[in-house]
């Protein structure tokens, strides 16, 4: 995990406001806030792009402010029960408690949710519980692989949240996954999630994949070449998880040398191509699962190749249609299933562009070899 996020100093700002946000005058030591609490947050974006790293920045930044992080993961295999009791045990969970315990109602409230197991009621008393820790101090809490959750219980927790967020409880609420999540939200009720903002996160621009590649080594004392910085930015796409396999196989190889050169950097070039290789494939795998979607997926890297600018998602889903016979709401629901699973990303400028560039090729290359 980098110890610095280069190129995403906008969404690092969004998030800083929303701590500052719930850190504000409260009515009074233990009260709701005096002004709003923020509005939601959505990061989404590509598997590999650094949600998880943007997440695990935002809960170190929060520690020394005093405001408490609850992150909920998804668990494959969990049930709804069980993954709603690991969130209410960690809210629960206030330091030096024992300090309040004078505040009867809101100390058996909490001790119910520490007490809690499977087969109960998950979400009994949870506007409460919340509502009795945020007298406290201010907490963060984190949803991730959103597009996952089990739609009642994703549907309670956001009402729930969206009830606190009115009483101007200090809760700051932020909601990451791919693309998928958008569509998901969809079939959830409840209607604050419409005003969240959404933070979109894809690759950097090559200044940003430089810095991210150059100041780990600096940071330590050793020196890279500028050829071979160059030679590292050219293997990565501006793609933040190749951006770590490639300074991570560059950081073994140099083996305690106090400087980086191109010899260096080639001695792990097919480490590295190895591994972009089985990123690919994993891709690969999830279109080629359904062979209409494969079908799809080669009309839509056709359009997107052919066009002489980028298209709009509209144009990508009339292109498939038209390639594939599909009706225009199927293929609208192979457009988010290829969105979701990094064929390509839709940006703010609401035109579709390739991912991973490079991808394109690898793509072209087995779906040929599979129809050959």
């Amino acid at each position: 995990m980098p110890d610095h996020l280069a190129g995403r100093e906008q969404e690092q700002a969004l998030l800083k406001m929303s701590l500052a946000a719930i850190c504000g005058p409260r009515e009074s030591d233990h009260g709701p806030l005096r002004g709003e609490v923020p509005p939601p947050l959505k990061i989404v974006g590509s598997r590999g792009v650094g949600k998880t790293a943007l997440l695990t920045w935002v809960k170190r930044v929060a520690d020394p402010k005093e405001v408490d992080v609850v992150r909920l993961n998804f668990v494959p295999k969990k049930s709804s029960q069980d993954v709603l009791s690991g969130l209410l045990n960690k809210v629960a969970e206030i330091p030096d408690f024992g300090k309040h315990k004078a505040q009867a109602q809101a100390y058996k409230l909490l001790q119910a949710a520490m007490r809690w197991k499977t087969g109960e009621p998950p979400l009994k008393d949870f506007e409460r519980i919340m509502a009795a820790r945020l007298k406290f101090r201010p907490l963060l809490l984190l949803l991730d692989e959103v597009m996952h959750y089990d739609e009642e219980m994703l549907t309670q927790i956001l009402q729930q949240s969206q009830g606190l967020a009115n009483d101007q409880w200090p809760l700051a609420l932020v909601l990451a996954g791919t693309p998928a999540l958008n569509v998901h939200l969809k079939k959830v009720d409840a209607t604050f999630i419409n005003r969240a903002e959404e933070i979109n996160i894809n690759d950097l621009n090559p200044a940003a994949t430089r810095h991210a590649l150059s100041k780990p080594f600096a940071d330590r004392g050793v020196k890279v070449s500028d050829e071979a910085l160059e030679l590292m930015v050219s293997w990565t796409d501006d793609y933040p998880f190749f951006i770590q396999v490639v300074g991570s196989k560059v950081w073994d190889a140099k083996k305690g040398a106090a400087e980086v050169d191109v010899d260096v950097v080639r001695s792990v070039e097919r480490a590295v191509h190895d591994r972009r290789n089985l990123f690919y494939a994993s891709i690969y795998s999830m279109i080629d699962d359904d062979d209409e979607l494969l079908e799809c997926a080669m009309k839509a890297v056709e359009a997107i190749e052919a066009a002489t600018k980028p298209l709009t998602p509209r144009q990508v889903r009339t292109c498939i249609a038209k390639g594939t016979g599909l009706s225009p709401k199927d293929a609208r629901k192979a457009f988010n299933q290829l969105l979701d699973a990094g064929l390509f990303w839709e940006r703010s400028d609401r035109r579709v562009h390739a991912a991973i560039p490079s991808f394109f090729n690898y793509f072209k290359e087995e779906y040929k070899q599979e129809h050959a």
